[in-house]
């Protein structure tokens, strides 16, 4: 029969100089062209086969518990071996010392897909049961070699063919999420995106960071041996939410050269651009720990020419980096490029996103720490604070508790306000800190410098204890300030007897792998005292700070946009009076007609951006204070509801019979202006007759009654829409 295909075949090529080369050559070999290829078929039928029985799930514990034993496994195997060509080599007049070493040799073939049968006796290799046993050994050899081999670079090739496969039938039309890198941030911000968008397509791209220096490297069977550098747990978690995964010998942040780059070629992962220009919007996530090297890929892709004709869809990139003033700039002029098809960059920065999620977790406001007066809203003790760590977090953590612990007392004048921040590199810290906020007076900011186990540091604490209302623990050491928060919780326990005053002690989780301990522990010690007067609370934690309502959708960016537009009384929608309001025209608006530079220009509608959103996420701290808690607070809300729109426009008096209500809505008023006055004061405003946005002086920074009417009243239609706001949501959940 193949003899016949054959002839078919050569009578058709007849004709075809490489049919005839192929004629010839096939009339040379011993076994028909056919055959062989025929054979060829089947093994690739095999292959197929044995991937498929690898890769399956059913298989999988079979093949994860030859994986974690292969070295009983193959020790089992070789000494199997030893015995089987003992016996096959033996001969009478034999030794030992002729037998034995050949065996152990002959043995070890067996795993590089090699045998000595032509040694064994005869008699064996015409045994049915030796041979038998023969080839199973041998075959259960050469399965551990293809077993390791495939563990290897298996997942290599298998990742690549998805990855084309994709590209071909399924990118089209679909959101992108490119991860660079593997670390625990993006697979957990992946595995939230997947919950939250479960059609959108996932992309790793596995970096290997000893390549990043040169590029060019010539490949080697190290490279071939180390393709994925990915942990089999990590691969495991990518697994269960269908990412898809690549691998360069670079990344875009180690790629050098002009500004037009063309990144995804430069880096072989040409299928990846090829999703990239077939999605329907893409995000570029760089969440590593090297932010030089987040900030340079970021950079590289932005003035990707490649990427430049698909702006039509503006790719957006997180970069995983500070919030300080150098990527600040960054962030902000990405997003109003002057006319430049850029790539938007925003800013992902741990510190500052940890502190976020106590902006909105209700049980760790400063107002639950301090004596509230229910009938006017008035604080009149003061609220002191302790940092321990003055980097990063507790830097950001600072500016939350002075914002947020802005207070009015009966006097009409903010209520007192100490915080002690100590950090053992502060004499490193003090003099930027101080540059950067100059209205904040060193009473109320008193910068230590102290080691956590030093004896100054415990004299510090047992001189304050007794007055604190609030701890933050930033030491970027899971273990070291966990114990620091149990020492100072049980000091508190001790020494404040005769204190019912609350203290919240706050630390923060900085590894994701140590959060179920330390909440363990923080749980036994809360459970154990049960009077709500002394906790501790744990913050930061990565399945917090990485997930899409912290960065993809960002919902403190929505409610600010909410928040804006019932401020503004508009009938547009959310979106629409944000881009009216801080929109890239802004831009022109103010230097034109304010003459302001552009750098001034951007930093003017961030700084009102930032006002959006701590007015926004400020309402909780105001219904407290207004005494809007409680089941039968709907009732009450909704004559407030009424109250806030009968006043008059550039007027703070409220026209209502209660006189109460006006009392706590113009103390509400107030407290909303300090609040302004705090986070001016944060970002480095000092007071002056007349403002300067460029030496960074404003004339309203200073107490309520120093305004005219006019002024007030914007500090009244934060507390109007306030109101609205929350009594909308109260209805709709009702």
């Amino acid at each position: 029969m193949f003899s016949g295909i054959s002839e078919i075949i050569n009578s058709l090529w007849e004709n075809v100089s490489l049919a005839n080369s192929i004629t010839i050559w096939q009339a040379s070999m011993p076994i028909d062209f056919v055959v062989v290829g025929s054979w060829c078929v089947l093994f690739l039928f095999l292959t197929g086969i044995s991937v498929w029985v690898l890769s399956d799930r059913r298989f999988s514990r079979l093949i994860e518990a030859i994986s974690r034993n292969l070295l009983i496994v193959s020790s089992v195997i070789w000494i199997c071996g030893v015995v089987l060509y003992l016996v096959g080599f033996y001969r009478p007049g034999l030794n030992w010392l002729s037998v034995v070493p050949r065996a152990i040799i002959s043995s070890f073939k067996m795993f590089v897909v090699s045998n000595d049968l032509a040694r064994v006796i005869k008699d064996l290799q015409e045994d049915v049961v030796y041979m038998s046993i023969f080839s199973l050994l041998h075959f259960a050899a050469a399965f551990i070699t293809f077993l390791l081999i495939f563990k290897m670079v298996g997942y290599k090739i298998k990742s690549s063919l998805d990855i084309v496969f994709h590209k071909w039938f399924y990118a089209k039309g679909k959101n992108l999420h490119l991860f660079w890198g593997v670390n625990a941030a993006s697979i957990i911000l992946a595995e939230d995106i997947r919950r939250n968008y479960a059609d959108d397509t996932i992309i790793f791209v596995d970096v290997d960071q000893e390549s990043e220096d040169n590029s060019q490297r010539k490949t080697t069977i190290n490279h071939i041996v180390n393709t994925i550098t990915i942990k089999n747990s990590e691969i495991a978690r990518l697994e269960a939410i269908g990412a898809l995964v690549d691998h360069c010998y670079n990344g875009p942040g180690a790629l050098k050269g002009d500004k037009e780059l063309d990144v995804f070629n430069l880096l072989h992962i040409r299928n990846i651009g090829e999703i990239v220009r077939k999605s329907n919007h893409s995000y570029f996530y760089l969440l590593s720990g090297d932010e030089p090297q987040n900030i340079a890929g970021a950079l590289n892709l932005q003035h990707d020419i490649t990427l430049r004709e698909i702006c039509s869809h503006n790719p957006i990139i997180y970069v995983h980096a500070r919030r300080d003033a150098t990527n600040e700039v960054l962030d902000h002029y990405s997003q109003y490029d002057g006319g430049l098809q850029r790539l938007e960059i925003k800013i992902v920065d741990s510190a500052y996103l940890a502190i976020a999620t106590l902006k909105q977790n209700d049980a760790a406001l400063p107002i639950h720490c301090i004596e509230v007066d229910k009938v006017s809203g008035c604080v009149d003790t003061q609220f002191t604070s302790l940092i321990v760590g003055f980097g990063d977090t507790g830097q950001e953590a600072f500016k939350f508790l002075y914002e947020y612990s802005a207070f009015v007392g009966s006097n009409h004048k903010k209520s007192p306000f100490k915080c002690y921040a100590i950090d053992e590199r502060m004499n490193k810290i003090a003099g930027f800190i101080r540059e950067k906020m100059p209205a904040i007076s060193d009473d109320e900011l008193v910068l230590i410098q102290s080691a956590v186990d030093s004896e100054a540091f415990w004299t510090q604490i047992k001189s304050i204890i007794g007055e604190l209302n609030y701890v933050v623990i930033a030491l970027n050491n899971d273990a070291m300030g966990l114990s620091l928060a149990v020492n100072i919780f049980k000091y508190a326990l001790k020494s404040r007897l005769a204190n019912n005053a609350r203290l919240k002690i706050l630390v923060r989780c900085y590894d994701n792998a140590n959060e179920k301990r330390m909440s363990e522990v923080v749980n036994n010690l809360n459970n154990s005292i049960g009077n709500g007067t002394l906790e501790i609370q744990l913050f930061g934690m990565e399945r917090e700070l990485y997930c899409c309502n912290t960065i993809l959708s960002d919902i403190t960016l929505t409610e600010a946009k909410e928040f804006n537009r019932v401020y503004e009384g508009s009938t547009l929608t959310a979106d629409e009076q944000w881009e009216k309001n801080f929109g890239k025209g802004r831009i022109n608006h103010l230097m034109i007609n304010k003459g302001m530079l552009r750098y001034h220009a951007i930093y003017d509608i961030n700084r009102c951006i930032a006002q959006n959103i701590s007015n926004s996420l400020h309402i909780r701290t105001k219904m407290l204070l207004m005494g809007f808690d409680g089941e039968k607070s709907l009732e009450r809300l909704a004559n407030y509801e009424k109250y806030v729109k009968t006043r008059k426009s550039g007027s703070c008096a409220y026209d209502c019979e209660d006189e109460n209500a006006k009392r706590v809505l113009l103390n509400a008023a107030m407290v909303e202006h300090e609040r302004w006055v705090a986070s001016h004061k944060l970002m480095g405003y000092t007071y002056a007759p007349e403002t300067d946005c460029v030496r960074k002086h404003h004339k309203y920074l200073c107490d309520w009654d120093a305004l005219d009417e006019e002024i007030q009243s914007y500090d009244c239609n934060v507390v109007d829409t306030t109101i609205k706001l929350e009594y909308a949501k109260k209805k709709l959940i009702k």
